[in-house]
């Protein structure tokens, strides 16, 4: 019976495969039978659809998809309503809107790719001197289950079987991709066709890991009680509504109970006006502390409740709502920035200039819904009457200048592909200050990133059981004098007893070898050997632990004034004791 159960199970879910493949919407099973009427499910929605009846501010004669054709302190067009941010940069943290955001790219040509998720990866590469290491490849993993590679602008994609390259020509963040929404049975065929549908069971994803904030796979499971549901209705025209959010205690996803967000983890932070203008906002909260990453991931948007000089929180004068990226941020390492930016989409009453009492909610993903007070002062809000700005970029020279004089080959891949970004954006702002907020800010994230910048260790030749008597001198008797000689190791074999045996061919004029190994390849490397004869074209290491894996490479050494002068480095091969 058992076995009967899994194997209908199995046929459910090819058939629901096939039809997916087909473009026919499956049908999803209601909660239970007094939702009947109903199918329960994530849906993607645009900024307008999510916030039509939020009841949140909207500038009179404009409509939910309203742009402006006026730049911001930063030289970016948010200042409409609730249409889609785009973003014309190439450096800087795109792969964050993939979190909870329903976010393309654009490439010259006019193809679009929908993100899902990034990931990325460490491969085999050449340094600058030809020497073996790593390289970190940044990959976005679209919606349809592809892969394209992404590095700064140029897009590498497969096409019928062909490697292709395009160069991107702006991103957009066009909505929510995870509303759980309540869909008419009668209707829910229809909507699967003109809305990116995800089911019960079915990978919810997104992201990408990066210090605090951490990528997600996650099992859908959308209720009647999913926190911030939906409710869909078709209109005569055949297109949709959306009702607003309901609170409910259901997190919406499956195994998973609803989170809350622990206050003694979370620090709120209302910054000065300087800090505000950065992100083109006239207000701005952080949060920060150690619960900030997992709210940040999951975050989907924030809301604003105004009160002015009301400190009881009683009459609350407008309510404004946000999109990500033009209004709300995160970071890797420095927390959740919280904006509001003079739009389309918020304007201040009449009589007041945004100081006094205001209520923050964060909509996330899993959540009950976190809702904090803040109070706002003259020194927290961007002035309109500011004047001319006299911009110093001195400081921001400085840090860049710094930035330079820094060797690639003595940080992990990782690290230095992280501050390289930042670098660029730093170099950017040079070029075209636009504020000195935004100045401040290159300088800070600049200066964040030199600081998360990890070392790689360096090979050092240290004595093992084996080898200790020749290899507690080596120190002393090397030399830096240039020897560029290079060892060809033709085969590292593993042979009986435990033992790995190297072959190398012969290098002109050497006066032996020191042989290096590590448990990982791009790990410590120790000299295990050193062979005082450039005749000697092998070497049997010996009493190695059974199913572990060993890497080796080699140098060649000349005796230049009585001491040793190291060649490069031979490339590296690897194995597994098996017996």
């Amino acid at each position: 019976m058992k076995k009967r159960t899994i194997n209908m199970k199995k046929s459910l879910a090819i058939a629901v495969a096939a039809a997916m493949m087909l473009g026919i919407c499956p049908t999803a099973a209601p909660v239970n039978a007094a939702d009947s009427d109903y199918k329960y499910v994530y849906a993607s929605l645009d900024w307008a659809e999510y916030w039509q009846n939020e009841n949140v501010y909207l500038a009179s004669g404009s409509t939910l998809k309203s742009s402006s054709e006026e730049a911001d302190a930063r030289g970016e067009y948010d200042k409409g309503a609730f249409d889609v941010v785009t973003r014309a940069t190439k450096n800087h943290g795109l792969h964050r809107g993939s979190f909870q955001c329903d976010a393309v790219i654009r490439d010259t040509d006019g193809k679009a790719y929908e993100i899902s998720y990034w990931t990325s990866e460490e491969v085999s590469a050449k340094d600058e001197n030809g020497q073996d290491t790593t390289k970190k490849v940044v990959y976005a993993v679209l919606t349809d289950g592809s892969k394209i590679q992404f590095d700064k602008g140029t897009i590498t994609y497969t096409e019928n079987g062909e490697t292709k390259t395009a160069t991107m020509e702006d991103y957009e963040v066009k909505g929510i991709k995870y509303v759980p929404v309540a869909v008419k049975t009668e209707d829910y065929a229809d909507f699967c066709k003109k809305y990116s549908v995800t089911e019960d069971a079915s990978a919810i994803e997104g992201g990408y890991t990066e210090k605090a904030l951490k990528a997600y796979t996650k099992t859908a499971e959308v209720t009647a009680d999913t926190n911030g549901l939906k409710v869909a209705t078709k209109n005569a025209d055949g297109t949709y509504s959306f009702a607003a959010r309901k609170t409910g205690s259901n997190s919406g996803i499956k195994n998973e109970a609803q989170k809350t967000v622990d206050e003694t983890k979370i620090v709120k932070t209302v910054r000065s006006a300087d800090d505000a203008e950065t992100y083109g906002a006239f207000i701005r909260v952080d949060l920060t502390g150690d619960a900030y990453g997992d709210l940040g991931a999951n975050m989907q948007t924030v809301r604003w409740d105004y009160y002015g000089n009301d400190s009881t929180y009683t009459n609350k004068l407008a309510t404004y709502g946000t999109k990500f990226a033009a209004d709300n941020w995160m970071h890797k390492s420095m927390g959740v920035q919280l904006g509001l930016t003079k739009s389309l989409r918020c304007q201040l009453p009449e009589g007041t200039d945004g100081t006094g009492y205001w209520k923050v909610t964060v909509y996330a993903l899993g959540y009950q819904d976190y809702t904090f007070e803040v109070q706002a002062t003259s020194e927290n809000i961007v002035s309109d009457n500011k004047g001319d700005e006299k911009v110093d970029t001195t400081e921001l020279q400085k840090v860049v200048d710094e930035a330079k004089k820094l060797v690639k080959a003595d940080y992990t891949a990782s690290s230095w592909a992280s501050f390289e970004t930042e670098l660029a954006e730093a170099e950017d702002e040079l070029k075209t200050p636009h504020t000195q907020a935004t100045v401040n800010e290159a300088i800070a994230h600049l200066q964040n990133a030199i600081k998360d910048l990890v070392k790689v260790q360096k090979e050092t030749e240290t004595k093992t059981p084996e080898t200790k008597t020749d290899i507690n001198n080596d120190k002393n008797n090397q030399t830096q004098t240039a020897y560029k000689a290079k060892v060809k190791l033709n085969s590292v074999k593993n042979t009986k007893g435990r033992k790995a045996v190297l072959k190398w061919k012969k290098v002109k004029n050497a006066d032996g070898y020191v042989v290096y190994r590590a448990t990982k390849k791009n790990g410590k490397y120790a000299a295990v050997k050193t062979i005082n004869k450039g005749k000697t074209v092998t070497f049997t290491n010996k009493k190695l632990k059974k199913g572990k894996t060993y890497y080796y490479k080699i140098k060649a050494y000349k005796k230049v004034n009585g001491k040793k002068a190291l060649g490069q480095f031979s490339a590296v091969k690897s194995v597994k004791i098996k017996k």
